[in-house]
Order: structure tokens, then sequence, then C-alpha cells
């Protein structure tokens, strides 16, 4: 399984159109592929005003604050309130949503997936061994939320808070991994 770390520092902040925040490409697929011919996307954005979110046709996209508290209003509802407590909250790229940081700004997590060719999911990953199942099309991401030290086999890697490890598709075999520090999981599979 080839391992890549994706470092925070290196991200380049892109300002929204709107002015009410920026976003950083953490990793995409294709690799240079852009907002319109992407399959997926994981980014990190600071969200500073409360404000419509962009419209993605065809885009699944799932939502996990890192920093902050962020409510999501749907129309229809109660607003849904995210933390780094919470769990990642999936919804489609295509439904109209309004974001609102309460008490602050917020950074979040955010996935997109092009409906039918990709599913994608984010979980806490706390401290320990994380099994990487062998599989052969998957995609795993694990973001570190505080400073984290990985071990896989003989190979011992460093990551700072909001730093990535990207592990490409498997390579037929169980990956065992043993981290000191805690995280968020990203899987990515084909549909």
């Amino acid at each position: 399984m080839k391992h890549d770390i994706l470092r925070a520092a290196d991200r380049v902040a892109r300002p929204w159109k709107n002015g009410g925040g920026v976003t950083r490409d953490i990793c995409t697929f294709p690799a240079g592929s852009t907002m319109d011919d992407f399959d997926w996307r994981l980014s990190m954005a600071e969200v500073r005003e409360a404000g419509p979110f962009s419209s993605f046709a065809d885009i699944d996209r799932t939502l996990m604050v890192l920093q902050g508290r962020l409510e999501l209003d749907f129309g229809a509802g109660e607003p849904v309130t995210l933390t780094p407590e919470t769990a990642a909250h999936p919804f489609p790229g295509d439904v109209a949503v309004n974001g609102k940081p309460v008490d602050g700004p917020v950074t979040d997590l955010n996935l997109m997936v092009r409906r039918g060719l990709f599913t994608g999911a984010i979980r806490h990953q706390p401290a320990g061994t994380i099994r990487i199942a062998a599989d052969l099309a998957a995609v795993h991401v694990l973001i570190a939320t505080s400073d984290m030290e990985i071990r896989c086999g003989a190979t011992a890697s460093r990551l700072d808070r909001f730093d990535a490890l990207l592990m490409g598709a498997g390579s037929g075999e169980d990956q065992m991994l043993d981290v000191t520090g805690s995280g968020l999981l990203i899987a990515i599979r084909p549909a």
C-alpha cells in the first residue's frame, strides 16, 4: 500500500467568491482535477460568515467540523448542529443549505464524491491500532486532529495537527497502523 504524507502547511488557501471563508484542498482524484471535473475531493475550509453553500450537481458531500460549531439549515425542520464531537453529516451537494458559524469561525473537513462513481465516509479515529482492509480499489486518508505518531511495520511517521496520510489502493494484504493521537479516518470506494 502506497503512503503519502500531505502536510497542512503546504496547502494553498483559496478565498471564496463571497468572501465568507477560504478552502484548502488536501487531495483530489484524478490528480490535478478542477472543481468542475473531480471524481472525489477532500478539503478543509475556514467558515467565517454565514451564507449559502455552493451547489454541486451529482456530488454527495460529507461534512465534519474540526474546530468550532456550525449550524446547517436545509430549509425544513431544525438546523443540524455540527461540532468536533458529532458524527460526520452526509448530504447531497445539489441541495440548498446555509451554513452559520456559531460563536466564531469554524474549520471543517469536506469530502465530495461524484454520485454513482464513488462513495465516501468519515469517522472519528481514536489512538490505537487501525486495520486497513485489503481493498484493492479503496483509498483511505487519515487526518491528524492532534499531533500523531504512526507506525506501519518498520516505518514510522509523524503528523502534526491537520496533516494527512494518504493511503492508496491496497496491495491485497491488510495493513495494520499503530497510531498515537486522535484523528479522522476517511474511506473512499468505487460505487
